[in-house]
């Protein structure tokens, strides 16, 4: 809806993007850069919800950024047969496919999901009432609307029963929610995802050697949070390989707040990142400018970007057409603070999972009256 550029600390500029893509020069003898973008509205949290993006970066750090605004693609029905008889226990057969799916309702069956228009890989996974994955076919590359694997029956073999592995999970502070939040997902490299993670949380199903394909890998993560502070810890770990998983929670860190001001400034003094390869800082402000619309603005700014400076102020960008303007006076404004450390700078919204690589972050929040 709108897009903005910043080099070094001269004035935000307008920018306009071709063909759906942004370009511009950093100039010599300046280092940092920034850029700005607004999305357009979504429905979510009972209104309508408005985002504003800022990214702070080095010429150190990356020099391209795939970003994307929360968008509900064109879907298609995706319909086939499939039978899991076979697979000891199942109860249903789950259809996955980008994020979208349906289920046949039993054992063996015809199935109708909603699937996003175009190429799609298509898992057919066979789950018990829990629903604990019991096994897995992926038929690749389907091309919805229309039938699946050619209308031909989808039948899973005992070699697509999965097993399981062991998740542990380590450092859970005293003060935190026990047990922590685990999920485990399947990838497939064409998009696809898929829930394998089972009851009890400190196991995850293996898909079968026979369904993986180069460019699939798992994406475990764990979370908790100390309700009485506002504080919460999370860590997520992507991996090719399907052995047994240990996800260490990294150390809490406490932080009261920004002080109130219409463009406050955050400030990130957390030490448990120390000889991390990346390390972001991430600051929201997130406001109600009527009772159907939320405007969220969020500024995710790089180590390299810092160069040890400990401050993030959200900038104001009000005199740039298609920007927010701030919150009213006397409005609760809600607050969150993250800092992110990892194997790769893949902890916000602009930059693709890898494969393999392992990313914590450290939250708190809160709110404030705007003044």
């Amino acid at each position: 809806m709108a897009v903005a550029v910043q080099t070094g600390t001269g004035k935000w500029a307008t920018a306009s993007a071709s063909g759906g893509t942004l370009s511009f020069t950093v100039p010599k003898g300046t280092t940092t850069y920034a850029i700005a973008y607004v999305c357009p509205g979504y429905p979510g949290m009972g209104a309508t919800v408005n985002s504003e993006y800022v990214i702070e970066a080095s010429t150190q750090d990356s020099t391209t950024y795939s970003t994307t605004c929360l968008a509900f693609p064109a879907t298609g029905s995706a319909t086939g047969i499939a039978d899991a008889s076979v697979i000891a226990g199942a109860t249903d057969i789950r259809i996955y496919g980008q994020g979208y799916g349906g289920a046949v309702g039993s054992k063996s069956g015809l199935f109708t999901a909603t699937l996003p228009n175009g190429m799609n890989d298509v898992a057919v996974v066979a789950v018990d009432g829990s629903p604990n994955v019991l096994g897995a076919k992926i038929v690749r590359s389907q091309t919805v609307p229309g039938a699946v694997n050619g209308g031909i029956l989808i039948a899973l073999s005992g070699s697509d029963a999965t097993t399981t592995q062991a998740i542990s999970v380590t450092n859970l502070p005293p003060s935190f929610v026990s047990p922590p939040a685990v999920a485990v997902d399947y990838y497939t490299a064409n998009g696809t995802w898929f829930p394998v993670n089972n009851t009890p949380a400190t196991q995850y199903a293996v898909v079968p050697s026979s369904e993986a394909q180069t460019g699939d890998f798992y994406l475990f993560e764990t979370n908790s949070a100390d309700t009485a502070t506002n504080q919460a810890i999370a860590t997520t770990q992507t991996t090719t390989s399907n052995g047994p998983m240990t996800l260490p929670l990294p150390a809490p860190w406490s932080y009261a707040g920004p002080t109130a001001a219409a463009f406050p400034s955050f400030t990130f003094n957390y030490s448990g990142y120390s000889g991390v390869a990346a390390v972001g800082n991430s600051a929201e402000i997130e406001w109600f400018p009527s009772s159907t619309v939320l405007d969220t603005a969020t500024v995710t700014a790089t180590a390299a970007y810092l160069n040890g400076a400990t401050a993030v102020p959200v900038p104001d960008l009000t005199s740039l057409t298609g920007f927010f303007a701030t919150a009213a006076h006397g409005a609760t404004v809600y607050w969150v603070a993250e800092v992110w450390g990892g194997t790769a700078q893949w902890y916000s919204w602009y930059t693709p999972i890898p494969s393999s690589g392992s990313l914590s972050y450290v939250q708190n929040r809160g709110t404030y009256v705007e003044p």
